[in-house]
């Protein structure tokens, strides 16, 4: 099993021979004539025979090995054959100063290729020829020749060079290994034979793309070595015996590292393609309308706060992860499922942190309420497509052929999607795609659409085992992924966070107060006493930091250290403590003394137009969707509620800081009286939107000069459409039928909508397709006739 890259361990000098007592070292010192390359007149020699390379290739297949190596169904090198040479080999004397020498005798059969070997005491001089060793050392000399070209060649890319030059490093080690085999030579000339065209590549005209994939195979080579050197180690200590079992594991690993080059030489051969027809591939990528949004690290992961787990927490399930990924033995698919505020997405997240830096993170996916677009189901697969592209070259090109032919593939349904988008080209290039590649789904139970999330699954479960990638999929036990996932239990790994050993959880829980809360100096009762309250909730602990914390709203942090720990115990029950915290935070908002009636109001309100919002809303936006006149009052409202809702410092976007926080608002039992009724705010929000675009839709509303030219050709256009489409009228267009789908039937909205349709259609078009956003248009229009029917 593969283990996660480390740092290798220096090592000096040549050990395996010596513990073997093999006397087939490289010499320390050669003459001129055996150190230079073998001249093009040497009868019988070229660089690479065809049948070695089959031998090596053969036997590349058959060994057990993590990696999906490419090799190449078909070669054209051509070279001498081996079947009919004997050929003994200058070797270093046995013991410090004897004049005696071992040479060995290498007489493979024609058909089998039969090894045989014999043993002589005899002079190097009198019994070897001068033109047979020379062939022995000057093949594995030609290699290190290469390699060191090779890693000049790369410094540009210093994962790549860094990996040729641990391979230079290690080299004496294999030499040493494959010395009595059969196709010692050919070991050396069918690597050489790849960094001499790697180098060539690298070294051409045309500059070369270096990917993640490409710096993914460069690690997988540094891993390589690493073990290598381990595996000396113990060598080292165990001594004969142990050392006779090494010879074929370093042919394993030597085995992996030409499988790595051949995956090198496709994917630095495929950029040039990629360079020469880069604006048709960008062309066709953005196609696919990825929801670019949707990145464990985009600027919404910052609008949101999501973050990473606290120094030192869950190790023990992120170790559990590493297992996961890195054994070939393992499910595909990997459930990380748990209750509200268990910290899946906050795992999910340091995760594809940890195997980005390792360039392991194939797509990410980070399905959010805030987001329209990033809990759309029906994007998922066209942006897992697009960013697993702009990762892997030769997938790039194989996706591309497929785009040409389907170029609207990624408006199909899901199942198509899945099919034409991953499955085809992945298949297609299996072998040129790293081993160890994971794609992350988080929260996919966030997604409007229930139903399309469970054919996710079904996709997954259908094809994961087809292609060379490996599947995280977190979630809450929703009713609907819990019986897929049940259905094919013994089909994926799984973990329940809600039933983690408690007092592994807490202690990461209390590390992480400790770290938040360490200005306060807390004494170890006060933690404790916050820890329990937690239970195993982390967004209670999170929830109690921010609650806890002074923002810009001056606060006493002690003061209201003590209204926490103040609070009633509460039974065990579902949903009580988050529940408990929730209702302390707004009982503290909402009941200030020096609060006056109208700004209690202003809290109420803004606190319910953030819940409803599609996506993070700025103050203004929320000022004029709350009937509020001054945008100052809003600032003034959110100030209490930060506890519950983010605002981000870059952005000035406002959201909710957690999914459970809006399941306990819309929960009247849960709520009690500061329930929100969707129906009735929805009504008042689609109201709202209908206002907005009346007062501010118009015929040209960029003061377009002329109609005889395009959009993008219009002078200063992206200024135009900031300083003339407000914020709040954008929000409008985009969600107006959303906030209607959810409000009941009323003759006063039948009239509105109706008004709409008739004046301002063809208005908020132009909005639209100024914004590039007519897809959602039609999006919208269907929810409105969708509406219309139900009503």
């Amino acid at each position: 099993m593969s283990s996660p890259p480390g740092t290798p361990k220096q090592r000096k000098g040549l050990r395996l021979g010596k513990l073997l007592k093999d006397p087939f070292s490289r010499a320390r010192s050669r003459s001129p004539s055996q150190s230079r390359p073998p001249s093009a007149s040497n009868e019988g020699t070229e660089l690479v025979g065809s049948s070695n390379v089959g031998v090596s290739q053969a036997a590349v297949h058959k060994t057990p090995s993590t990696a999906h190596a490419f090799i190449p169904s078909n070669t054209n090198d051509s070279g001498p054959s081996l079947s009919t040479l004997s050929t003994p080999i200058i070797v270093e004397p046995v013991e410090s100063g004897s004049e005696a020498t071992q040479a060995t005798m290498v007489t493979p059969t024609p058909a089998s290729r039969h090894i045989s070997v014999v043993t002589e005491s005899t002079s190097a001089v009198n019994t070897v020829s001068n033109r047979e060793p020379k062939i022995r050392n000057t093949a594995w000399d030609a290699l290190l020749g290469s390699l060191r070209a090779l890693k000049n060649t790369s410094s540009i890319f210093p994962p790549l060079s860094s990996a040729v030059g641990s391979l230079v490093a290690c080299l004496d080690e294999f030499e040493t290994a494959a010395r009595n085999r059969g196709d010692f030579e050919d070991l050396a000339m069918e690597l050489t034979t790849l960094s001499n065209t790697l180098n060539g590549q690298m070294n051409g005209p045309s500059p070369v793309i270096t990917s993640d994939s490409v710096a993914s195979v460069a690690i997988s080579i540094e891993t390589q070595i690493a073990e290598v050197r381990e595996r000396l180690d113990r060598v080292e200590r165990g001594g004969l015996r142990d050392a006779q079992m090494d010879e074929e594991e370093l042919m394993r690993h030597y085995r992996r590292i030409q499988a790595y080059f051949r995956q090198l030489q496709t994917n630095v051969s495929m950029s040039m393609w990629s360079i020469t027809n880069e604006h048709l591939v960008n062309t066709r990528l953005e196609g696919l309308k990825p929801v670019k949004q949707a990145t464990y690290d985009s600027s919404l992961s910052t609008e949101i706060d999501r973050r990473g787990c606290t120094e030192g927490t869950r190790i023990g399930v992120l170790a559990g992860l590493d297992d996961w990924l890195y054994n070939p033995a393992t499910w595909s698919i990997y459930w990380m499922n748990g209750m509200a505020g268990t910290g899946k997405t906050t795992i999910a997240s340091t995760f594809c942190d940890r195997v980005e830096k390792r360039k392991l993170l194939a797509a990410s996916f980070f399905c959010t309420r805030s987001s329209a677009e990033c809990r759309n189901v029906a994007r998922i697969v066209p942006t897992i497509a697009y960013q697993l592209a702009r990762y892997s070259i030769p997938y790039q090109s194989a996706l591309c052929k497929i785009l040409c032919q389907s170029p609207d593939i990624g408006s199909k349904n899901v199942l198509k999607q899945f099919e034409h988008l991953l499955k085809q080209p992945l298949q297609q290039v299996k072998d040129a795609i790293p081993e160890h590649l994971v794609v992350v789904i988080d929260a996919l139970d966030e997604c409007d659409d229930h139903n399309g999330a469970v054919v996710i699954l079904d996709m997954l479960f259908r094809y994961a085992t087809d292609v060379p990638l490996k599947f995280l999929v977190t979630s809450r036990p929703e009713p609907e992924i819990y019986n897929k996932m049940s259905l094919h239990a013994q089909s994926r790994e799984v973990i329940h966070l809600h039933e983690i050993e408690k007092s592994l959880v807490r202690e990461d829980i209390e590390l992480y107060l400790k770290t938040e809360l360490a200005f306060m100096s807390l004494g170890s009762a006060d933690i404790e006493q916050l820890v329990i309250r937690s239970g195993t909730l982390f967004i209670y602990a999170a929830t109690l930091v921010r609650y806890i914390l002074p923002g810009k709203r001056p606060a006493d942090p002690h003061k209201r250290l003590r209204s926490v720990l103040g609070m009633t115990p509460e039974s065990m029950k579902k949903h009580t403590q988050i529940d408990a915290l929730y209702t302390a935070v707004l009982n503290s908002a909402l009941s200030e003394e020096d609060l006056e009636a109208d700004e209690m109001e202003d809290i109420r309100v803004v606190l319910r137009t953030v819940l409803f919002a599609q996506e993070p809303i700025s103050v203004d936006t929320i000022a004029e969707l709350a009937t509020i006149n001054d945008s100052q009052r809003v600032v003034y409202a959110l100030h209490p509620l930060r506890s519950v809702l983010h605002q981000s410092e870059q952005t000035g976007l406002v959201s909710t800081l957690h999914a459970s926080f809006p399941d306990f608002m819309f929960s009247n039992e849960r709520s009690g009286m500061y329930f929100c009724d969707v129906v009735e705010h929805s009504q008042l929000l689609a109201r709202r939107c209908f206002s907005v675009m009346q007062e501010q839709l118009k015929f040209n509303i960029c003061g377009l000069e002329t109609s005889f030219i395009s959009d993008i050709e219009a002078h200063n256009m992206s200024t135009r459409i900031q300083q003339k489409v407000s914020p709040t009228l954008v929000y409008a267009c985009r969600y107006w039928a959303s906030h209607l789908t959810l409000a009941p039937k009323s003759d006063a909205l039948f009239a509105t909508l109706e008004d709409f349709l008739s004046n301002r259609l063809l208005f908020w078009i132009e909005v639209l397709n100024l914004r590039r956003e007519t897809a959602l248009g039609v999006d919208e229009l269907l929810k409105g006739q969708q509406w219309l029917i139900v009503s």
